[in-house]
This record gives C-alpha cells, sequence and structure tokens, in this order.
C-alpha cells in the first residue's frame, strides 16, 4: 500500500510527518511512520487530529519548519500557508 504523508500542526506549532490512515466524522486519523507494524498487529492505533491542525505534506517545507521549531520552538504561521491544509478526497473518506 502506498503511503501517503501529511503534516500535522501539533501543540506550539510544532510540525510531525505523520501517515495518512483514513478520515471520518472524529477527524484526520494519522500515525507515526515508526508505529505503523505496531498498528497492523493491533498494539497501537491511529491518532484523530483535527483537520485544522493537517496540513499537505512537503519536504523541503517541512524541513524549513523542523530548522524553525528546533532554532526557536516556535514556527512562522506563513510557512505552514505554503503546504496549504489537507483536503481529504471523497475515497479516502470512504475508506
Amino acid at each position: 500500500m502506498l503511503k501517503k504523508f501529511v503534516t500535522v500542526q501539533d501543540f506550539g506549532g510544532k510540525p510531525l510527518k505523520r501517515v495518512l490512515m483514513t478520515t471520518s466524522e472524529q477527524g484526520v486519523h494519522v500515525a507515526d511512520p515508526g508505529m505503523l507494524i505496531a498498528i497492523k498487529f493491533g498494539v497501537a492505533a491511529p491518532t484523530a487530529v483535527k483537520p485544522q491542525n493537517v496540513f499537505n505534506f512537503d519536504e523541503p517545507i517541512f524541513d524549513d519548519l523542523m530548522s524553525q521549531w528546533h532554532a526557536k520552538r516556535e514556527t512562522c504561521e506563513t510557512t505552514w500557508a505554503k503546504l496549504g491544509r489537507f483536503r481529504p478526497m471523497e475515497e479516502d473518506e470512504a475508506a
């Protein structure tokens, strides 16, 4: 299965690279890439995130956000805006 990455804006603006699992009325369900095996075997579960905290993933912009975070423990809204909010496609919602 092809993994689709998204960027999650965590508490304080920390950027997190996550794998999109599904969407539902509870939010966008994402997983830490390192936890996929645990999720597959039922040891862990995806996390539901509010849609307003989920952005598209772009490696150079993500790297810029991480640099900002490591330097000042904050990130710039202008940089987040470059990613654009994640918008699920209809087939993602049905999954």
